[in-house]
Order: C-alpha cells, then sequence, then structure tokens
C-alpha cells in the first residue's frame, strides 16, 4: 500500500495516425485550398513599361529539379500557384529580348510572391542574371501572422523538443498555463490576439493534426514530437483569408521535410536527469524517500534521413523519434491517524469492526501532522515515426505521399484514499 505501481496507478495509452496524405498539385491555376504551397505571380514588361505578352516562363525547384512553365497572359501577366516550399529559380525569354535569370527565389509556405521582370532589347541568346534583391513584401493578402522558418526550427533552443513552442515568439500569441494539469490539459496552450486557447487550427500538409482533445497537437507525453520531420510553419494570427477557416484563433500551417538531390539527415541523443535539479517544497526525506529529491530520467533519441530515389523525380524522407521517462513524483496524502487504529482511541465505539481493516492503511511518515509519502516513478513511452515520399510525375504533376504515427503511454500515481 505505500508504493503505486503500474497496475495500481493510472495507465494512460494514446495512438494517433495522422492519416495518409496523398496532395496532387495539377495545373498551375488550381492551388487547393489550405496546401503547404507558395505562389509566384507578377508581369513582365519591357525597358518602357509595355507588357510583354507571350514571353515564356520557367521555375524551377534547385533542391529536387521540378520544373514548370507558363506563358504571360495579354496583359503581361504570369501565375505559378501550387509550389512546394523551397528555393526556386526562374527563367523568362522572349524573341527580341534578353534572357532573364533570376536566382535565389526562397518560397515559404503560404507565401504569395509577387516578382515583375524588365526585359532589355537583344538577343534571346544573351542572358542578364539577376541573384540579389530586395526581399519580397507582401502585397497580395491582409492577413498577419508570423513565419517560423528552417533556420529556427533547426537552431533555436527547445525544452522537450516540442517545436509549437515556437508559435509563442509571434506578435500576439500568449502561453496559456493551467494550474491544475490533466490529461486533457498536457501540451502547450497559447491565446492569438485573446482568442479562446481552444481556437487554434493545426495543419500538417493540409490535414489536421489535433490530438485526441481536439484542442492541440500534444501527445500523451505532453510534447509534439518531430521536429526531425518539420521543414517550418506559418502561423497566421489575424485577418485569415477565405480558405481558412474552422477556428476563430491562429491558423497553423505545417510544411513536413522531404527528401532531395543530396543524401541529408541526422542523429540525436538527448539526456537529462535530477544531478543538477532544485529541490520542490514538497520533497521531504523519509525511510521511504532518503534522496535529496525523487530520480528522474529523461531520454529523447532518434534520427531522420532523406534523399534521392531516382533523380529529379523520386524522394524519400524518414523521421523516428523515441522518448523514455522516469519521472519521480512526490505524492503527499492524508492518512489515518495511529491513535485511531488502537483499542480505546479516536473510534472506540466501532473499532473491533474496523480495526482489521484500520491496519492496512499505513501510518503518517511525515511528522507532525497525519500526511503520508511514497516514492513512485512515473514512466512515460512515446514513439513517433514519420515517412514521406515526393513524385514528380511530369512538368505538369507531381504528388507525395506521407504517414504520420505517434504512439505514447503513461502510468500516473493514485492519491491515496
Amino acid at each position: 500500500m505505500c508504493i503505486q505501481n503500474e497496475n495500481t496507478g493510472k495507465r494512460y495509452r494514446q495512438s494517433a495516425r495522422l492519416r495518409i496524405l496523398v496532395g496532387v498539385l495539377i495545373g498551375a491555376a488550381s492551388a487547393v485550398a489550405q496546401l503547404p504551397t507558395a505562389t509566384v505571380l507578377g508581369v513582365v514588361k519591357d525597358s518602357s513599361g509595355a507588357v510583354v505578352p507571350g514571353a515564356s516562363l520557367a521555375i524551377r525547384n534547385v533542391e529536387t529539379g521540378q520544373s514548370r512553365t507558363a506563358t504571360t497572359g495579354e496583359g503581361g501577366a504570369y501565375r505559378f500557384a501550387a509550389l512546394p516550399v523551397g528555393n526556386y529559380e526562374i527563367r523568362v525569354e522572349h524573341p527580341g529580348f534578353q534572357t532573364v535569370v533570376r536566382s535565389g527565389l526562397v518560397l515559404t509556405v503560404s507565401q504569395e510572391a509577387v516578382v515583375n521582370f524588365a526585359l532589355e532589347v537583344g538577343g534571346i541568346e544573351q542572358t542578364v542574371a539577376i541573384t540579389a534583391e530586395a526581399p519580397l513584401v507582401n502585397t497580395t493578402s491582409g492577413s498577419l501572422g508570423g513565419l517560423v522558418d528552417e533556420r529556427r526550427v533547426a537552431e533555436l533552443p527547445l525544452n522537450g523538443r516540442n517545436y509549437i513552442q515556437l508559435t509563442l515568439l509571434q506578435p500576439g500569441v500568449m502561453e496559456h498555463r493551467t494550474k491544475s494539469p490533466g490529461n486533457e490539459t498536457v501540451g502547450t496552450w497559447f491565446s492569438s490576439n485573446g482568442a479562446p486557447v481552444r481556437s487554434n487550427s493545426y495543419l500538417l500538409d493540409g490535414a489536421m493534426i489535433q490530438g485526441y482533445g481536439g484542442t492541440n497537437t500534444a501527445s500523451m507525453s505532453g510534447s509534439t514530437l518531430g521536429i526531425e520531420g518539420i521543414r517550418e510553419y506559418r502561423v497566421i494570427t489575424n485577418s485569415s483569408s477565405a480558405e481558412y477557416g474552422m477556428t476563430m484563433g491562429s491558423q497553423m500551417v505545417i510544411v513536413s521535410k522531404g527528401g532531395s538531390n543530396t543524401f541529408h539527415g541526422s542523429l540525436l541523443e538527448y539526456l537529462r536527469n535530477d544531478n543538477l535539479d532544485a529541490r520542490n517544497f514538497f520533497d521531504r526525506k523519509t525511510a521511504l524517500t532518503p534522496g535529496r529529491l525523487p530520480e528522474f530520467k529523461r531520454n529523447n533519441f532518434g534520427g531522420s534521413f532523406g534523399g534521392p530515389i531516382r533523380k529529379d523525380q523520386l524522394f524519400f524522407f524518414g523521421v523516428y523519434e523515441g522518448l523514455r521517462e522516469r519521472l519521480g513524483v512526490t505524492t503527499l496524502s492524508n492518512v489515518i491517524p495511529p491513535s485511531a487504529k488502537v483499542e480505546g482511541g479516536l473510534v472506540p465505539q466501532i473499532a473491533a469492526v474496523t480495526r482489521p481493516l484500520l491496519a492496512l492503511f499505513p501510518d503518517p511518515n511525515l511528522l507532525p501532522g497525519n500526511q503520508f509519502t511514497f516514492p513512485f516513478s512515473q514512466p512515460t513511452r512515446e514513439d513517433y515515426g514519420q515517412m514521406r515520399g515526393d513524385h514528380t510525375v511530369s512538368t505538369d504533376d507531381s504528388m507525395f505521399v506521407r504517414y504520420t504515427i505517434s504512439d505514447a503511454e503513461r502510468t500516473e500515481p493514485l492519491s491515496y484514499p
């Protein structure tokens, strides 16, 4: 009765398969709402400012070699929609004008990049290279929010490797901390511009990824693992456009990491323990708990790997992360005082009937008072995995398939009755 174990504690298990998502990006003008893509649009003019209809444009993803083509209309306008995020270059050609190549164009999720071109008279074999320009300014949408880019995801420190915590860096976002944590209040909760904490939407590659409580992305462990498989995400905090909805708070559009023409990966191992932790006010030394504080060990481990299966056409990227935690929990319970267990004590009229049952209850081990504390190492296990495949079918068609699974289990101690 003095030590709670996996049989006497509360056990919770959660297994979430975040769906198999197949995205088919067909055509330059058929962008699907809420997909983790970007758009490039603009106008092609000559040096005098007149529009150039019929100009040929080709945009190429430097990382995967995927390319798309388009032709300017009568007004000189063009549009590339549903482009995967990444590093691009654009080539513009028209008879009687020099060819223009714009490189170093980095597209981020949900971005509409306006890139205009001015062609100079000359031979088409003459090429003008543009490698650096002023940062792109959003002139097509009034939405407010911020981008958590690939560099921030990779380099900013995270407590517990929970990438959702990076959302707290955005203006107007405030963390909510509950005073009574429980299995429905785990994870990172926040309010966007004063909206309720249950009014945030999470989309991974266009699919909803709310947890079992329907409110955030956290698993039973209280974290959101898988940062090695996340490339970037955008948090839209106000004035979201028509393709978003379902909630009145923020809209989070997350992009999973895919393969490219080069092999790349990572290995990780993080250890935390109680050796340098401070003592909690309620941690008390007893015969059952002789240490300075309860023992604590936490291991995060895993890795990622991806690359080409067929250059410029077929790619893969896989991620695994495991969590093993043994958290020392200090539990204080009020118990029956010894004076109530002896004949002639506090309850003499029923002592003969209750004495056999009272003997099952432990005596207080925190004095003065009638409190009892016992050691418990709360075990938590989580296994997270994700696999993504990308295939360029043609210049007009491409697709990707992603499978994500998170399986978690935690055993919690019961307070002494």
